[in-house]
């Protein structure tokens, strides 16, 4: 167990905070019940002998409370329920229930399974990265229902066309006023969306623009500006894979493989990761692909296609080749060029 003096186990919620306070001199175990508030919780993690330890379940919310530890001086860490059967195959759910679970295994093993605690700035990028892929999703569908009214009106456009002013005044001179109110409330909220996407991807490039990891990974044929701040935020932390093997397996990017009586199946890739960094790889992948930049990538890629395996599958396998060149470049801050050789 760590030398802490105090040690608070609990089971964070939007509107309330269970846990079991440890003190390691007397050996009390005090359970504690509160609104889960900062204005309720500062004074109570203040007021904790120290050296003083938080141990939380990974759920939703919990980035608040890390910060509010960071700044009061109180360790912090994540706890992964997900290896905990204790908790993961109770059949008694409750707080509670899931507190005991956690301290029993504390004061058994003298550690708790941790899950990653991403740091407030990757956090934030993160969720920068996500809303723009967020908006890129509505963009698709905006433009998908443009088309489809003005075919419907016989009015077909060229791709985009509808972006440009002399051909929305012209709509606008030959449509009923209905007609056209219902084509310009959809050209507005497409206007709004290339608005924001702008902004983000501005904010984004402040952030990420002096990181040396970022020049990195755009020396890669295929991977932009956007697509390199998207790889930065889903990979933060790095560290904690110990090899381009798992790195891979955290992108989703992997087969499935049921294996019975000495005989293995390889099924469809897992798709366990986050979906923007597979988005990322697999976007990547095939712009790469489509510049003709000779790479490893597309040596498999092309490869993979002489061997008959449809474009699906190749894909994925340039995407998850991709993701093994990627962690070189992050875990080693290798350039793209040294990485190609390592890979």
């Amino acid at each position: 167990m760590s030398h802490h003096r105090t040690i608070v186990v609990a089971d964070h919620h939007k509107s309330v905070f269970v846990c079991r306070i440890i003190d390691r001199e007397s050996g009390e175990v005090i359970r504690r019940t509160l609104a889960s508030r900062r204005k309720h919780l500062e004074p109570f993690l203040s007021s904790l002998p120290r050296p003083a330890l938080v141990y939380i379940e990974a759920c939703r919310a919990w980035e608040w409370v890390s910060d509010l530890c960071e700044e009061i001086d109180v360790d912090f860490r994540l706890v992964d329920p997900r290896q905990m059967p204790e908790i993961a195959r109770s059949t008694k759910k409750t707080d509670d229930a899931d507190v005991a679970a956690m301290v029993r295994r504390l004061l058994v093993e003298g550690e708790l399974p941790r899950s990653y605690r991403i740091s407030r700035r990757d956090r934030e990028l993160r969720g920068l990265t996500r809303q723009l892929g967020d908006l890129r999703v509505q963009r698709r569908k905006l433009i998908n229902k443009i088309h489809a009214v003005i075919d419907s009106l016989g009015l077909p456009a060229l791709k985009r066309q509808f972006v440009k002013t002399p051909w929305r005044d012209e709509m606008r001179e030959r449509l009923s006023s209905l007609a056209w109110l219902g084509l310009e409330v959809l050209l507005l909220q497409y206007d709004h969306n290339r608005a924001l996407v702008e902004l983000l991807e501005g904010q984004i490039h402040k952030v990420v623009r002096d990181d040396p990891d970022y020049g990195r990974l755009q020396e890669i044929p295929g991977i932009g500006p956007v697509i390199a701040a998207t790889i930065l935020a889903e990979s933060a932390g790095i560290e904690r894979f110990e090899s381009a093997r798992q790195y891979a397996a955290f992108t989703g990017l992997v087969p499935r493989v049921r294996s019975s009586a000495g005989r293995a199946k390889i099924g469809a890739i897992t798709r366990s990761g986050p979906p923007d960094l597979r988005w990322a790889l697999g976007q990547a992948a095939m712009t790469g692909r489509m510049s003709h930049t000779p790479s490893a990538v597309t040596t498999l890629y092309a490869r993979k296609k002489r061997k008959g395996k449809p474009t699906r599958v190749a894909m994925c396998a340039a995407a998850h080749k991709l993701a093994r060149i990627v962690y070189v470049i992050l875990a080693r801050r290798e350039d793209f060029r040294s990485a190609h050789q390592a890979a």
